[in-house]
């Protein structure tokens, strides 16, 4: 019924040549690739619901390396062949196949390797009408090497149901054994994890009343034998991201759930390859809910790397008891370069075991000048895990983490003008060896009033109680706000909120006062303005305030120009003052030619660094079936004394249907303080389709 093929071949060469500022000594290098890809799938309907499906993927990359005469080859081949036969109709489903995954790696003077794995996995389904529906997989995963380093066997066992009662109530439930057996050093694990859910809402009263309220519970054991050590999944309350050059400091980090939905192959948004923004650090973060020890984190990409890509990197680990605009983050660990695995795609960072609730690795997207580089225009991040070291060698064999979760929201229209809400939320986490017990219990109303056609308002107030074995906290937090639309092009928010937390060894606050002033001044001239108050009382330290003032404007004049400008000033007593200004202008007098321009400075008194961008690009004939493109980038940090310049033209041509080619040539001029770095790189790439 289906038969397809792919294939692409690319070319990457780079010549550098490194010159030491200090003694004149030049090195030179050369890095070149030639990466073949071949892949083939087809599918066959054999009988009614029944479907074969089969194929293989098989890439084979040489490269060669050369520094100071001493020239290095290597060579890695993959091979994954699979097959399943499945069959699906609308009441069940059946499933059986398997996949391999060979990899051959060879280096100039070092022994070659190769890693397996085999993969056997099964399904059945039942979707019956009215009725729970259910599925359970087993998959057999034997992973091996040679020379004989890793040999391991993974059994896992997964069943999920899930039930919609009414439209309003919905039952879930899922649970996964995994059972875990190393050849190498003789130890087996028992990993097994449980999931229910319960899900309520319905509104009353023609919609003047609505509820939702539900329940879940998390049930995790690991048991291992033996005298190493073994990795305890951490529960994830959040994922979190941001991309910020003030890693230390706030602002509030955003929720990225695709972070910590299990779903190891899909995008979260987050790119660290060349399609990221090289002149800004990305923070990727976890909130546990409660301090955990966290000493390992896994980050998953959506492709394989290259060793050179993959140890580019470099990743700094922060903590922090809490994730706001004023939080401080403290830098706990650097690791660079993390290992990437061979045969899974993510990168391992370890470092010392830390207690917090909230942690992230920083680091700055792929750079041009790293080889291969060329070969990742993007790279997302998948998925974020954390991990705790249990050994067996200090009796910490075994592992339990329970957590009740349970909320309730409430939502009354008392008139066309008012809205009032309850929100209740209770959460009790239980984990053993530590014989730890932890509870959150979280009590909140808010109300939302519209005055007239100008003034609307809303305020709400919450009390959480944090309970744990040694110790208690209450967390007061309270807001209200003021919105005025005066107008369709002006309009102004007052907020004030607050946290006020109280423990055992005393109280700490934290007040913000804020006003926010949003105008179109003219067609295609939008602007705004915020001027801040607030002022904090730290435990056993004197209150400290701090005024700040943001400004932006969005400046269209045209089609052809856009111009953003954004500027920030805080000043906190007894401080010196930070400010910081964020310019871009964008230029396109041609459809075929456009310029950007980027000023970037943050100055916190005793420190200061600036960032300038120049860019243009010029794309004579963008239509068509033969694209010519030439792009020129310039990047400045003056306090560091860094400049990386890059010039170039590229090419897509459309050769028909089934053939694409793509080719650009580049030249860079990177220069630091201690050296210059001059490369010219080239990349050609043939796909082919069927």
């Amino acid at each position: 019924d289906r038969l397809n093929f792919y294939s692409e071949f690319t070319y990457y060469n780079s010549d550098n040549e490194i010159t030491d500022k200090t003694t004149g000594q030049a090195d030179s290098s050369m890095f070149s690739s030639f990466n073949q890809k071949y892949n083939l799938d087809f599918s066959k309907t054999i009988y009614p619901y029944l479907t074969l499906a089969g194929g293989t993927f098989y890439n084979l990359n040489n490269s060669t390396s050369t520094f100071q005469a001493t020239e290095t080859e290597a060579e890695q081949k993959t091979l994954r062949p699979f097959a399943k036969l499945d069959l699906k109709n609308p009441l069940y489903r059946a499933g059986l196949g398997f996949r391999r995954t060979q990899i051959e790696s060879k280096t100039t003077g070092t022994p070659g390797t190769q890693d397996f794995r085999d993969e056997i996995n099964t399904i059945l389904g039942w979707k019956p009408e009215g009725l729970p529906e259910s599925n359970l997989r087993y998959i057999h995963t034997h992973t091996y090497d040679d020379p004989e380093t890793v040999d391991s066997i993974e059994r896992q066992l997964t069943f999920n149901t899930s039930y919609l009662a009414w439209k309003e109530l919905d039952f879930k439930y899922f649970y996964t054994r995994n059972e875990r057996e190393n050849n190498i050093n003789g130890s087996e694990t028992l990993d097994q994890n449980h999931n229910g859910n319960i899900n309520y809402s319905h509104n009353f009263f023609n919609s003047r009343l609505s509820l939702s309220t539900g329940y879940k519970i998390r049930y995790n054991t690991l048991e291992f034998s033996g005298t190493g050590s073994e990795d305890f999944a951490l529960l994830r309350s959040a994922g979190l991201w941001s991309l910020d050059d003030t890693p230390e400091d706030g602002p509030a980090l955003a929720l990225n759930p695709a972070l910590i939905d299990g779903n190891l192959t899909a995008s979260s948004g987050i790119d660290i390859g060349l399609g990221g923004d090289e002149t800004t650090l990305t923070n990727i973060g976890l909130d546990f809910g409660f301090p955990v020890n966290v000493d390992r984190i896994r980050v998953w990409v959506d492709r394989s790397l290259t060793t050179p890509v993959a140890d580019s990197f470099s990743w700094l680990v922060y903590t922090s008891p809490d994730n706001t605009d004023t939080s401080t983050w403290t830098l706990h660990a650097t690791v660079s370069p993390a290992s990437f695995g061979i045969i899974e795609d993510r990168f391992e960072i370890s470092f010392p075991a830390a207690n917090t609730r909230f942690v992230k690795v920083v680091t700055r997207p792929l750079s041009p000048v790293v080889p291969d580089a060329a070969l990742f225009p993007n790279i997302f991040v998948t998925e974020m895990q954390a991990f705790t070291t249990l050994s067996g060698a200090s009796g910490q064999n075994k592992a339990t983490i329970v957590d009740h979760n349970y909320n309730l929201n409430l939502r009354s229209k008392l008139s066309d003008k008012a809205v009032l809400g309850y929100d209740l939320f209770y959460r009790l986490q239980e984990q053993d060896p530590s014989s730890e017990k932890r509870t959150e219990l979280s009590n909140g109303v808010n109300l939302n009033y519209i005055f007239n056609r100008v003034f609307s308002g809303s305020t709400s107030f919450s009390r959480t109680d944090y309970q744990s074995t040694d110790e208690k906290s209450v967390s007061d937090d309270y807001a209200a706000s003021l919105r005025a639309a005066y107008l369709d092009t002006l309009g102004q928010v007052l907020t004030y909120s607050g946290t006020k937390i109280t423990a055992e060894e005393g109280s700490n606050s934290i007040n913000s006062l804020f006003l926010r002033t949003n105008a179109k001044l003219l067609r295609g001239w939008s602007a705004y303005l915020d001027t801040g108050y607030n002022w904090r009382r730290p435990l056993e330290s004197e209150q400290t305030t701090s005024t700040i003032i943001r400004s932006g404007t969005n400046i269209v004049p045209n089609d052809k120009i856009t111009i953003n400008m954004d500027y920030s000033r805080t000043q906190t007593n007894g401080q010196t003052p930070t400010s910081s200004w964020d310019i871009e202008a964008f230029f396109t007098p041609f459809r075929a030619l456009s310029f950007d321009v980027r000023l970037r400075m943050l100055d916190r008194g005793n420190s200061k660094t600036t960032l300038y961008n120049y860019s243009a690009n010029w794309a004579p004939f963008p239509d068509g079936t033969l694209q010519f493109f030439f792009t020129y980038d310039e990047m400045l940090r003056p306090e560091d004394d860094i400049k990386v310049r890059t010039i170039g033209p590229s090419l897509k041509w459309a050769l028909g249907r089934h053939f694409f080619l793509d080719m650009f040539y580049n030249i860079t001029e990177t220069e630091d303080t201690l050296q210059t770095t001059d490369s010219n790189k080239f990349n050609a790439s043939l796909r082919i389709i069927f």
